[in-house]
Order: C-alpha cells, then sequence, then structure tokens
C-alpha cells in the first residue's frame, strides 16, 4: 500500500530531502531531472543520513563515506569495504503529493 509522505512541490530538483511518517522509518527523497526517488534516510555502510548528502551526476553521495549510489539502480561506487548497493522505494507523484510503498518499522 502506498502512503502519502509529502507535497511533491517541497522536493527541488537536485536536492534530498528527509521525511518521517508514523509507524515507518525515515526516508529520503530526491528528484533529478525531474524525476522522483524515495529510498531510506541511512547510508546502508553505516547509520549515517543521506539526506545530508547531495546529488552528484545522476548519484546520491554519502556525505560522511562519500560513498556514491546510483538514482534507481542503487549500484554503489567509491565503495568503503562492506558498502552494498542502497535500495529504493517504489513512489509516484499523485495530484502534487509524494506517495511511497514503504516497508513498516520491525
Amino acid at each position: 500500500m502506498m502512503i502519502e509522505l509529502c507535497d511533491s512541490g517541497a522536493i527541488r530538483d537536485g536536492e534530498i530531502t528527509r521525511v518521517t511518517a508514523p509507524g515507518f522509518p525515515a526516508v529520503a527523497i530526491a528528484r533529478h531531472n525531474g524525476a522522483l526517488y524515495v529510498f531510506p534516510d541511512r547510508c546502508p555502510h553505516a547509520d549515517e543520513s543521506l539526506a545530508e548528502g547531495w546529488i552528484e551526476d545522476g548519484r546520491v553521495v554519502c556525505g560522511v563515506h562519500f560513498a556514491e549510489f546510483e538514482l534507481g539502480s542503487g549500484e554503489v561506487h567509491n565503495r568503503p569495504v562492506g558498502c552494498p548497493n542502497l535500495s529504493f522505494f517504489r513512489c509516484e507523484d499523485r495530484d502534487g503529493k509524494v506517495f511511497a510503498t514503504l516497508a513498516v518499522e520491525a
């Protein structure tokens, strides 16, 4: 089931925004070349916020370890040892709102 996360107008192109929804872990929402991406707001290498990073050349860059994750595929580049790919949630812009299918917190 998709849940509403925020107004899509709040997500500016080239930026990453942290969003929370009750009962779910925080997510990061990025817009790049008009497309929306929703992913965990946690670097898969360590417990660091990806919303504190930036977008460069179609990749999310972790501001702590500088690992780079391809938007959409999650393929990692400049990987620290043991850093897996980034996962993404299915999302859509529906009537000016961002919706995504999130995993429930365990």
